[in-house]
């Protein structure tokens, strides 16, 4: 009798452009099936992943994460094609300004889309991942260590980060892993986009923790995911940031952040 060979299924939201992209890229190249959840536009992004895997092992599905009923619809309807073995939740957005230039509604939207869509996207997809699955959430350095100008993304990716370490508790006993990916900044659009208006010493204190390639970034994540690990810092100088930071609980890191903002 012939064995059957069952794919990897692997769900990416925010899987349109940056990290997400970038891990369907590497998901594809090893042989998986990724299906793609974004806000976003996807025709461009399985334009390019086409050029590596057929149409077959390809699908996007449009979602919202701040919309609860969107997302469960969405993952109900990507499940009857192959229940996730790996889902990969990348969806976020960024605003780096001075605490009292951030209007209520900015504020609010960051917290909805990082942390709430975070909780959304995790209620949705649970009830189609079996044992042996694994989740990975995509927080930030920034939900580890405080920067400058970015109140709303460190409250909410702390808050992701706190998920993270609650589920990592409560889905082992249903046999599904957790990870949390924590980097540094990464080049990709949101960050380009970022950088034009941000502060200066949010500038400055992205030294701390360094910046990564796209590839470079993506190749330590898919290493970090393949190995299970719950923590997954890319990086040597955030994890160097991320260990000294415990070791010492915030005191240099504190005092080289005022240095640096105060330049």
């Amino acid at each position: 009798m012939r064995s059957v060979i069952v794919e990897q299924q692997v769900y990416i939201t925010g899987g349109a452009s940056g990290i997400g992209l970038q891990l369907a890229r590497t998901y594809l190249a090893s042989g998986a099936a990724v299906t793609l959840f974004d806000i976003q536009p996807t025709e461009q992004a399985l334009k390019a992943l086409a050029t590596i895997a057929g149409p077959d092992r390809i699908r996007a599905f449009a979602m919202d994460i701040t919309r609860p009923d969107e997302v469960r619809a969405a993952f109900a309807q990507a499940a009857e094609g192959g229940q996730p073995d790996v889902v990969i939740h990348c969806a976020g957005i960024a605003i780096a300004a001075d605490f009292e230039a951030i209007d209520d509604d900015a504020y609010a939207r960051v917290i909805n889309i990082n942390l709430i869509g975070s909780r959304n996207v995790v209620a949705g997809v649970l009830p189609h991942m079996a044992a042996g699955s694994h989740l990975v959430l995509v927080a930030s350095m920034a939900g580890l260590v405080g920067c400058y100008g970015y109140a709303a993304y460190c409250a909410s990716k702390y808050g992701v980060v706190g998920l993270a370490e609650v589920l990592r508790i409560e889905l082992a006993t249903k046999g599904v892993d957790v990870s949390v990916v924590c980097p540094p900044e990464v080049e990709t659009p949101m960050v380009e986009a970022e950088r034009l208006n941000r502060p200066k010493q949010t500038e400055a204190l992205k030294l701390m923790a360094g910046t990564l390639q796209l590839d470079d970034a993506v190749a330590q994540i898919r290493n970090g995911i393949d190995r299970r690990r719950f923590m997954i810092i890319p990086g040597w100088r955030a994890r160097s940031l991320w260990f000294t930071n415990k070791l010492l609980p915030g005191f240099l890191t504190r005092k080289f952040a005022d240095f640096l903002v105060s330049r």
